[in-house]
């Protein structure tokens, strides 16, 4: 893979990278336990607690989503981004362009 071509994924990994850590940043504080305060009603209380239970699920997505990421800009270090780990064949530019994080070609997927 070219260098021009290699800067540009760092770059475009590195800013995703800022942008997950900066979602989890802002979203530490809704996923903390929904507290039994006297001021909920029944449904209300659920609510939050459902609330909180779909952030905790996208915080631990994004959680996922940052190793892939930190993954990917250490395959970049070391010559193997954008060939799949499974059959080593090349990924295709489109699919890297949607998902620079991905580890594995279409076939494989």
């Amino acid at each position: 893979m070219s260098d021009l071509k290699n800067a540009r994924y760092a770059e475009q990994l590195k800013v995703l990278l800022e942008e997950i850590q900066e979602y989890l940043d802002k979203s530490k504080e809704s996923a903390k336990a929904v507290s039994p305060d006297k001021g909920l009603g029944r449904l209300s209380r659920m609510e939050a607690m459902q609330d909180q239970q779909m952030i905790l699920e996208l915080r631990r997505r994004q959680k996922r989503r940052k190793l892939q990421v930190i993954n990917a800009l250490d395959r970049l270090e070391t010559g193997d981004f954008g060939k799949c780990l499974y059959c080593g064949a090349k990924i295709a530019d489109e699919r890297l362009d949607a998902f620079p994080e991905v580890q594995t070609c279409i076939s494989c997927a």
